[in-house]
C-alpha cells in the first residue's frame, strides 16, 4: 500500500512528517542549548560530589605584645 502524492505549493520543496518536524531554526538552537546547560550541570554534581571534602585552614594570629 503506498501514499498518495501530494501536490505541494510554490516554493514548498519538502514536507516533514512527525513532531516538530516543520519548528523553525531557533526552537532547535535553544532546544540543543538547552541540553547543553541541562548536561554541563548534571557533569559538574557529579565531579563536585565526587571530590573529598577540603577544609580550609585557619591561620592563628600570635598575641598581641605588650609595651614595657
Amino acid at each position: 500500500m503506498s501514499e498518495p502524492r501530494i501536490e505541494l505549493p510554490d516554493g514548498v520543496l519538502a514536507v516533514r512528517r512527525g513532531p516538530g518536524a516543520n519548528c523553525s531554526s531557533i526552537g532547535s538552537v535553544v532546544d540543543l542549548l538547552f541540553a547543553t546547560v541541562v548536561t554541563a550541570g548534571v557533569v559538574y554534581a557529579f565531579v563536585a560530589a565526587a571530590l573529598p571534602e577540603q577544609e580550609t585552614p585557619v591561620e592563628e594570629k600570635p598575641p598581641p605584645e605588650e609595651e614595657p
